[in-house]
């Protein structure tokens, strides 16, 4: 019962996306400290959202299951969260 509500409450939840095009050569410890950071800042408010922070062939980023007005918020934590990145952001 337990695993079927889990996958039920992942189903049902605020998802964020953000996929890093590879060819940028972002180090993994960034991406990684990016996603540390998005969870850290954006589930204080909201709490139901499941983050994903990867690398793949494009830049994207896409939130669903989130109103328009949740997803407005959203882009501008994330974009927050970027803009300030000499907080989180490990050195090399």
């Amino acid at each position: 019962m337990d695993v079927i509500y889990v996958r039920l409450q992942i189903y049902l939840s605020m998802r964020l996306e953000i996929i890093i095009d590879k060819k940028h050569g972002i180090a993994l410890e960034t991406i990684e400290a990016l996603a540390n950071e998005l969870n850290r800042q954006l589930t204080v408010k909201f709490s139901d959202l499941s983050i994903r922070v990867a690398t793949g062939s494009a830049m994207s980023m896409s939130i669903s299951k989130a109103s328009k007005e949740d997803k407005i918020m959203i882009e501008e934590l994330v974009q927050d969260v970027w803009e300030n990145s000499e907080s989180w952001m490990p050195a090399h």
